[in-house]
């Protein structure tokens, strides 16, 4: 008898019981997937929406603390022998490279040497003497060649640790180690009395006496390096030869010998190249300490001629585009002591350097910034409401070298045109100055071409020189007559002029440099 196949029932989704409360939920596995193999399973760990706990002092998480780097075989050395690699390399990136050399070599000490040897020009074939070896400790010294200097004081300027207090606290030092090789180690004999206020003069005790007297073998020179006259030849001289030291604290020293009619000099700061980032200035402007600064530099490393005296050529030059770069963004500024800096170090330098390697030439500077007066001295920002066209700055720009004003510029004649229109309105002793000064521009500027034309066969005849009036010259006693009298004097020299006082740093601090 054939069976009949049972068929299978599906399971019931719950089974209902008497007396319970509850149901069998329906299985979910499917019948396809292969059984769990008997044991307990591991269990996962349950994920927190909360913080871990923090670990307390008391118990470090070591699991957690990094490993200290273990340092290499040139930061294990001894700090010492990491000065000397430094000093004797004079890679100044090398610190950057490590915050264990970097810690090693940012000492006082190793900024002194740096800026000594960035900032001192001694060209002497015979560098050992006691005091350098002892002022330059731990460095074993050898003079730099030019190209090589002029390589570390361009990084050493640019540095944020070279600041204007450093550079300005080893100026003294400078001027000391000048001293020590040309005249000192040079065999120079002196009476005693001499010989005593020169030592109290070089331990910085007193500068009252800053001439002296002595007389020694042929100075060794180097008159392509710096301006001397030489009327004579010390080898048809007999020895010793009479000499005169004269010293001007912080800023050059001269030594004239009467029997060869020879003076050299040495600035205080030789200084080959200007900072750029001085110059330019920064993105908002000059600050006050970086006039000072500039001005510091310019004044110690005798970058300025005086009234009457030729000017003695040092080796400083400056990058022009740079420096009216920097001119302009003064008078977008309002910076005025900025602005006379740089005037200043810009028509020295093409005076007395540019002029000198042809004929003389013209001082000129774009005439685009006498526009730039008239465009951004309009307002006041205290007092929007009234005009405030500030004069001080054109006639700066003018004193100068008015031969820069452009011919023809509307711009400048509506300038003036209102200048004289307020000082009509309203002739206050300020108005009044400026618009006589308005008066002379628009008078100017129609006799300017043949003014231009007499400059450039004879630029001595230029209406300024140095900031200065020739009180002979026609045009310029029409502005003394128009823009300065009764209440102004005649303009005088502005290049010996400063905010740098070199008369305050000499004795000041010899206290605290016997400490």
């Amino acid at each position: 008898m054939r069976r009949e196949k049972k068929q299978r029932v599906p399971p019931a989704t719950h089974i209902s019981r008497p007396n319970s409360n509850y149901r069998i939920a329906k299985s979910t596995r499917s019948p396809f997937k292969p059984k769990r193999p008997p044991g307990r399973p591991f269990k996962m760990p349950v994920r927190s929406t909360t913080a871990p706990p923090v670990p307390s002092p008391a118990t470090p998480n070591l699991e957690s603390t990094p490993a200290p780097r273990r340092l290499s075989m040139l930061e294990s050395l001894p700090v010492e022998i990491l000065e000397q690699i430094f000093l004797k390399s004079l890679n100044l990136n090398l610190p950057r490279a490590s915050p264990v050399i970097a810690a090693a070599v940012s000492r006082e000490k190793i900024y002194k040497i740096l800026i000594i040897l960035a900032l001192w020009d001694d060209n002497s074939t015979n560098p050992d003497s006691e005091p350098i070896k002892r002022i330059l400790r731990p460095l074993k010294y050898v003079p730099l060649e030019l190209p090589e200097r002029g390589m570390l004081q361009q990084e050493v300027l640019r540095t944020r640790w070279c600041t204007m207090e450093r550079v300005r606290e080893q100026i003294p030092t400078l001027m000391i180690l000048t001293i020590h090789r040309l005249w000192i180690n040079h065999g120079m004999t002196m009476e005693l009395d001499q010989q005593a206020a020169l030592e109290k003069f070089m331990n910085r005790q007193d500068d009252t006496i800053r001439e002296f007297s002595g007389e020694g073998p042929p100075l060794e020179l180097a008159p392509d390096r710096y301006h001397s006259s030489q009327a004579g030849r010390g080898a048809l001289t007999p020895a010793p030869h009479q000499y005169k030291l004269r010293v001007q604290p912080m800023v050059k020293i001269e030594i004239r010998s009467e029997t060869m009619n020879y003076t050299v000099t040495r600035p205080a700061l030789s200084i080959i190249k200007f900072p750029d980032h001085l110059l330019r200035g920064r993105s908002t402007g000059f600050t006050p300490n970086d006039v000072m600064y500039l001005e510091m530099l310019r004044m110690c490393s005798n970058n300025y001629a005086q009234t009457g005296t030729p000017s003695p050529l040092t080796n400083s030059w400056v990058r022009r585009s740079v420096l009216h770069e920097g001119v302009d963004k003064a008078l977008r500024t309002h910076n005025y002591n900025a602005l006379i800096s740089l005037l200043k170090l810009d028509e020295y330098f093409y005076r007395f350097h540019v002029s000198r390697e042809g004929r003389p030439k013209c001082y000129m500077f774009p005439s685009d910034h006498f526009i730039t007066v008239t465009q951004v001295g309009r307002f006041r920002p205290d007092r929007p409401d009234r005009h405030h066209l500030n004069a001080a700055f054109f006639e700066a720009l003018i004193r100068a070298s008015a031969e820069s004003l452009p011919t023809r510029g509307p711009e400048i004649l509506q300038w003036a045109h209102e200048n004289m229109r307020l000082a009509q309105r309203g002739p206050t002793p300020y108005n009044n100055i400026n618009g006589r000064l308005a008066t002379w521009v628009v008078n100017f500027m129609l006799r300017l071409p043949e003014q231009k034309d007499y400059v450039e066969t004879f630029p001595q005849g230029q209406l300024f020189n140095c900031g200065q009036l020739d009180t002979t010259d026609v045009e310029a006693c029409r502005f003394i007559e128009q823009v300065l009298a009764p209440q102004r004097a005649p303009l005088k020299n502005w290049l010996v002029e400063s905010q740098f006082h070199v008369d305050n740093w000499w004795v000041e601090e010899s206290d605290s440099l016997k400490k």
